[in-house]
């Protein structure tokens, strides 16, 4: 800088040294940036400061434009901000401004910066200085310091966790922004006070959460509680709230503490409570119920420990029923292992499924009837001692079995006295009436044409009443025992019947028979025979069909015999109803030699009969 008449840096020499060589000495001391500018911009002279920072020399920056240095290549924002500065500064406008510039190190440095008019002694502009101070490391520590208060404010939103301070000494209450939040009220409108606080608290909370406070500043101790509070809009929070207190000169100054609005958790353990409640309520009726039923009942646990065990199951089991209770039900009934009813256990709780068992239990010699109910948890058992009742039901089942024996023995007497009867007819009352038909045509010859007109009317009614008789005789003799079963077999009796219903109903009966040959035993072929018969008399009765259609196969070491007309079907109550006697027949005479009978039909779609015996049967002893 070159001195000039009445310039404030004109040149003066003290003890051989020049002030402007001392006032450099110190600007390059300085850690701030220090320049001279012209008006228009132009800098000067600078400090070592800046140029130390930029990596540059005094020569490479003095005589230059200022905003078009390296220090502001990285934006054109701050160079125009910078120009700007500098020209209202030339126009005896000081300003201070915070901006940027590259640093040596390739960074970007924050500069506090201020540009000031420069007088000469006649009060005009001459010049511009301006100064910096590299702030980057304040403006670090601020931004860090910002971005750990947004990321508390964040986190104690995410927490709903809020924070205050009490001055005690001059009564000033500080709240963070989420306790304003958690509070419900509005930061521009409230002003917190420990009077506002204390009115806030639910009524039923006030006295113990001033008495927390006072104990607190009276002991200069931590404190915590939880309290409610009454929000503006009528609404409830619960919050935890935690605290330190101040102290100095053996008295408290002041109070800060964090509140925590735990009002989800407070909800969910009271709902948590009223469902253990509801749940041991529910368990405690659930027990009356079950000590009034008379089955037993147990539950078991996966380790085949008892957790519960009703009055009836102690009585049935021999024990007290509360003695049980966590003990192993194979240490207690070590007889029990291998049994049926060990492996339904293992069996329900691996499948996770209901099993229902009724089997006799040996080492007591009882019958017992279990439902096994498993889940994740274990097995809830109910039990019942059916050894009486399994006694009926064997009796009962033994009856039965007489009853059918019974039943088969009559059939058998029944056939044995159709076949008889039959025979009879054929035999005898046949032959007879062929030996009458043969003495009047006989009569007739001797006679011949001396007879009268009366007994020649009379002859021919006679000779016609005989064969009448015969026709008839004929018709009982096939229908107690069609000769054709015992000298053909079954397929010829079919197609024969089949026939016979045809002529009888005017019903065409269609016989699908196996072309070839099939051996089918006698006692079922007439138990086959029979069905058929009774299956197209209830047709011929009831089914008003337009077609009936016979099939006979056979199926393995079974014979097959499908009934089936398009008439208007069996409901399926009709099916089922024992009342149905022609049912009942065709079922019993299956049974008898260890086959079935399966009646199905739908109103409408007709009804099929279809009966399976086993072809070899032989009649039941």
């Amino acid at each position: 800088m070159t001195a000039e008449a009445g310039d404030p840096a004109r040149v003066s020499v003290v003890d051989g040294v020049t002030l402007e060589s001392r006032f450099r000495d110190v600007l390059d001391a300085l850690f701030a940036f220090v320049g001279f500018f012209s008006r228009d911009g132009i800098l000067l002279d600078t400090n070592q400061a800046p140029l130390t920072a930029a990596g540059l020399e005094r020569a490479d920056v003095v005589g230059k434009r200022f905003v078009d240095l390296t220090w502001f290549s990285h934006s054109a924002e701050e160079r125009a901000r910078v120009a700007e500065a500098i020209a209202r500064a030339a126009d005896g406008q000081p300003s201070r401004f915070e901006t940027s510039v590259v640093s040596m190190r390739g960074g970007v440095l924050a500069i506090d910066a201020a540009f000031a008019p420069l007088r000469g002694v006649d009060g005009n502009v001459r010049y511009v200085i301006g100064t910096g101070v590299d702030v980057s490391v304040r403006r670090q520590a601020e931004n860090e310091l910002r971005r750990n208060r947004e990321r508390l404010e964040e986190a104690q939103r995410l927490a709903h966790l809020g924070t205050w301070e009490w001055d005690i000494v001059k009564n000033e209450v500080s709240w963070s922004d989420e306790l304003y939040q958690i509070y419900g009220v509005d930061r521009g409108t409230h002003v917190p006070t420990y009077e506002s606080f204390l009115g806030s608290v639910h009524p039923d909370d006030r006295e113990h959460t001033a008495n927390v406070l006072r104990l607190a500043m009276q002991n200069l101790s931590p404190f915590a509680y939880d309290h409610r509070i009454v929000r503006p809009d009528g609404s409830f929070r619960m919050l935890h709230t935690r605290g330190q207190v101040a102290a100095g000169g053996g008295r408290a100054l002041r109070l800060v503490g964090t509140c925590w609005d735990i009002t989800r958790r407070w909800e969910a353990m009271r709902a948590a409570e009223a469902a253990r409640a509801e749940a041991e309520s529910a368990r405690g009726e659930l027990e009356r119920i079950l000590e009034r039923v008379s089955d037993g009942f147990v539950a078991l646990d996966r380790a085949w420990r008892y957790r519960y065990v009703n009055g009836s199951g102690g009585r049935l089991l021999g024990r007290e029923a509360a003695s049980l209770i966590g003990k192993h039900v194979w240490t207690e009934f070590p007889e029990g292992r291998g049994q049926r009813f060990q492996l339904a256990y293992q069996q329900a709780i691996d499948e996770q499924r209901p099993i229902h068992l009724r089997e006799h239990y040996p080492p007591w010699d009882r019958w017992f009837e279990n439902r096994i109910y498993p889940s994740p948890d274990g097995l809830s058992i109910f039990f019942t001692d059916v050894t009486e009742q399994q006694k009926i039901q064997d009796e009962l089942r033994a009856s039965a079995a007489e009853l059918r024996a019974l039943a088969t023995r009559l059939s058998e007497i029944r056939e044995e006295e159709r076949r008889v009867i039959a025979r009879e007819l054929h035999d005898q009352v046949g032959q007879a009436l062929t030996a009458l038909k043969l003495d009047l045509a006989g009569l007739r010859g001797q006679l011949g044409s001396g007879a009268s007109a009366e007994a020649e009317r009379r002859l021919r009614a006679m000779d016609g009443l005989v064969d009448q008789t015969l026709e008839t005789t004929r018709r009982i003799s096939a229908t107690l025992r069609p000769a054709v079963l015992d000298d053909l077999g079954l397929p010829a009796a079919i197609r024969w019947q089949a026939g016979e219903f045809t002529q009888r109903t005017g019903v065409p009966c269609e016989a699908r028979l196996p072309e070839e040959e099939i051996s089918i035993g006698p006692a079922a072929s007439l138990a086959l025979f029979r069905i058929l018969q009774e299956a197209l008399t209830n047709v011929a009765r009831h089914a008003q069909a337009r077609h009936v259609r016979v099939a006979l196969a056979r199926d393995g070491e079974a014979a097959v015999l499908v009934v089936a007309d398009d008439g208007r079907g069996y409901a399926s109550d009709e099916i089922s109803s024992r009342r149905s006697l022609g049912l009942v027949g065709m079922r019993e005479r299956a049974l008898a030699l260890g086959g079935e009978t399966i009646v199905t039909g739908e109103p409408g779609r007709g009804t099929t009969v279809r009966a399976r015996v086993p072809a070899c049967a032989q009649e039941p002893a």
